[in-house]
């Protein structure tokens, strides 16, 4: 068996802090598959800030369920210094990177060891989202550097999705890396989202508290839930517009949310959100409790009838996968999601749960009001979701092509180290693409002598980075 140094993010699901996010789940979901398998796993993780309370140590070092882990700051982690410790020890033998973060705190000093990296959700279309947040595209540059390196140096690729995957394939080559030494080699795999095991052992072990008697909910409401970050995908306009719809026509229906903005990367979102409620006529019925402690999270679901998650018809839902919708369909909660990208494709397929049109409030509150009516069916639809998730998404089911390169860890064809490998890498795409461009127009008569010709050639050196020796 391997020994695997995992890098990531924190908190782990089984922290109780005031914040969770996915990149959290996603870490131990590659690294508690590799240690169930018997490899030995060490996490290093960098701490999501805003994610612990101020007062709580740093540096902090210890064991979950028999993984070493470090929880170390975003600056050390993102520089790569936090691992060069690890890495120089000569301890592991191959390197995972749980999402881009994970994978380019890794690049940022290519590992001389097997690297697999984790792209957990589309990069560059979670940076499109953000930068229409922000109307300006000033972000963009930040997230490709973030990804470039990771795509240059990692000897395989996991994403979320198939269509993520092509997506991976189509990075790989405008990076140069589909070359004649990489022909027929697999560089990527879909590993998708997953159950956390522990949510069914914390559920079982929740105790008595009543959030609906807290919040003053009748026994007989409908209670329509949201849970986790607003994030710059979410579509609150449409969420809200589809509340007030069926506010209006059933007065059983009661909105009940956790989570709230990202520090540091969308504060916007659920400030929009929160004065839309404000100015509602049915924000009585609307209960907004901001982001909660991980050991409360669960008894709020349980006051739940629905789970609904409302985004933008956009690359980012296009591509990705959201993960709360994997646990509320493992947990039992029945699910309204829309019909966007793989996730939502299988949900209506599988009738694992109700799906609505992106973007159409009135399509949204339709299937509320019809939920409200059919909580039979309802609850047929989530018995199908909870036997679907115990079979194929859990993390064993989901992490087969992980576990697997971790047992013979091995370079790409055209990494440094790897068996034969040819002098392929390190050409500069644009280059070769602006040299073969100035062979071709030499061909064509009457261009050879062309003034024009001559000018596309010096614009190309200073923009393209064209060789100064030239053809």
């Amino acid at each position: 068996m391997s020994r695997i140094l995992v890098a990531g993010l924190c908190p782990l699901p089984n922290e109780n802090t005031p914040k969770s996010y996915g990149p959290g789940i996603r870490t131990w979901q590659l690294a508690k598959s590799l240690a169930a398998a018997g490899h030995q796993v060490r996490i290093v993780a960098m701490r999501i800030g805003d994610a612990y309370l101020p007062a709580e140590r740093v540096n902090e070092q210890g064991s979950v369920e028999g993984i070493e882990v470090q929880r170390v700051l975003e600056g050390p982690f993102l520089s790569g210094d936090a691992l060069r410790p690890h890495l120089a020890s000569g301890w592991p033998d191959a390197v995972v990177g749980a999402t881009v973060y994970g994978s380019h705190a890794l690049a940022r000093q290519p590992p001389t060891i097997p690297f697999w990296a984790d792209q957990f959700g589309h990069v560059m279309a979670e940076a499109q989202a953000k930068a229409a947040l922000d109307r300006s595209n000033a972000v963009l540059p930040y997230f490709w550097r973030l990804l470039e390196p990771v795509m240059t140096h990692a000897d395989r690729i996991s994403v979320v999705s198939e269509r993520q995957r092509w997506a991976a394939v189509g990075e790989l080559g405008v990076l140069g890396r589909l070359t004649a030494e990489t022909c027929g080699y697999e560089f990527t795999a879909v590993i998708p989202c997953a159950y956390v095991p522990e949510r069914s052992t914390r559920a079982a072990e929740m105790g008595s508290r009543d959030v609906r008697a807290e919040l003053g909910i009748e026994r007989d409401a409908f209670v329509v839930l949201w849970s986790g970050s607003f994030n710059v995908w979410s579509d609150v306009e449409t969420l809200f517009r589809a509340l007030e719809t069926v506010m209006q026509a059933r007065r059983e229906v009661h909105f009940l949310s956790t989570g709230a903005e990202i520090t540091g990367h969308d504060e916007t979102t659920y400030a929009r959100f929160v004065r839309l409620v404000e100015g509602s006529p049915f924000r009585a019925r609307i209960h907004l409790r901001g982001w909660v402690p991980g050991s409360d999270v669960l008894a709020h679901w349980a006051a739940a009838d629905h789970g609904v998650l409302a985004e933008q018809p956009i690359y980012e839902g296009a591509l990705g996968s959201k993960n709360r919708i994997v646990q509320w369909l493992g947990h039992g909660l029945p699910v309204l999601y829309n019909r966007m990208g793989e996730l939502g494709e299988l949900i209506a397929g599988e009738r694992l749960g109700l799906t609505f049109a992106s973007g159409d409030a009135d399509d949204l509150a339709a299937r509320i009001a019809w939920a409200c009516e059919h909580r039979g069916e309802l609850a047929e639809y989530a018995a199908r979701a909870r036997a679907y998730v115990a079979e194929k998404l859990t993390f064993e089911a989901t992490t087969t092509p992980l576990v697997a390169w971790a047992a013979d860890p091995r370079f790409a064809p055209d990494r440094e180290g790897a068996p034969g490998a040819a002098a392929a890498r390190g050409f500069s795409i644009q280059a070769l693409a602006a040299k073969e461009l100035l062979q071709a127009l030499k061909t064509v008569p009457g261009v050879r002598r062309s003034q024009l010709l001559r000018r596309v050639w010096r614009w190309l050196k200073r923009h393209r980075g064209v060789p100064a020796g030239g053809t």
